[in-house]
């Protein structure tokens, strides 16, 4: 790893989570450790914008935060939201797939995303691909092992990395990304170094270029202080 880092983009689920959701404290001590070196932390998660700041202000993290599976980019600088995307297609796909499959439940969240909705994980997302397919809908599935998200596909978190390093005036080539679930392989992708910890399943470690040798929290602190050694 030779290039010098100047932004990390984190996922939080199952990434600095173990997978009850419950905070690994060897993630949060690695993510002060980075912001008090000076490397700014980006939380990258599919959740609402409200999750993230929230987070945000207890781990004390200092990026831009990308919400809502890349739907959301908000500078934390300047208090801008950047919304991404819109979910009048999610909409339409989930219409078709309570056609297909009768009532579905949404997550708590759903109703207030601004860019696709969360569907609690009753229907294989194989199945859920079908039916956007058939119908003509332009829309992906994606479960995260939490549930399954409806978005459109230009609403991921590798376009959101893109507008980050924008905003932020720090080339790709310069952020460095940590993720573990498949809504996380867009921004491993275009990150300029990319670690998949232990946990992650097989396709997310091909579309990294490191993987950690620990799972969870302890593999986000190990990509962590990697990074950091190079900086010193």
């Amino acid at each position: 790893m030779k290039i010098l880092i100047r932004l990390v983009a984190v996922d939080i689920d199952g990434t600095l989570t173990f997978k009850d959701r419950k905070l690994d404290l060897a993630a949060v001590e690695a993510i002060r450790k980075a912001e008090s070196a000076g490397l700014p932390v980006v939380l990258a998660t599919g959740n609402v914008l409200t999750f993230a700041e929230a987070a945000a202000t207890m781990l004390g993290t200092s990026g831009p935060l990308i919400a809502e599976d890349g739907g959301i980019v908000f500078d934390q600088a300047i208090k801008q939201e950047h919304v991404l995307g819109g979910r009048v297609e999610a909409d339409r796909g989930l219409a078709a797939l309570e056609r297909a499959f009768g009532s579905l439940k949404q997550t708590r969240s759903s109703a207030v995303r601004l860019t696709g909705l969360t569907l609690e994980r009753t229907i294989p997302v194989e199945d859920a691909s079908k039916v956007f397919q058939h119908e003509g809908l332009s829309l992906v599935a994606v479960d995260s092992g939490f549930a399954i998200h409806i978005r459109s596909p230009e609403v991921n978190k590798g376009n959101a990395l893109r507008k980050v390093s924008s905003i932020s005036r720090v080339p790709l080539v310069e952020i460095a990304a940590i993720g573990d679930g498949p809504n996380d392989i867009e921004m491993l992708r275009v990150a300029g170094i990319s670690f998949a910890v232990a946990n992650s399943a097989d396709e997310v470690k091909r579309a990294c270029t490191h993987v950690t040798t620990s799972p969870y929290g302890k593999g986000a602190a190990e990509a962590i202080e990697s990074i950091l050694s190079v900086r010193r």
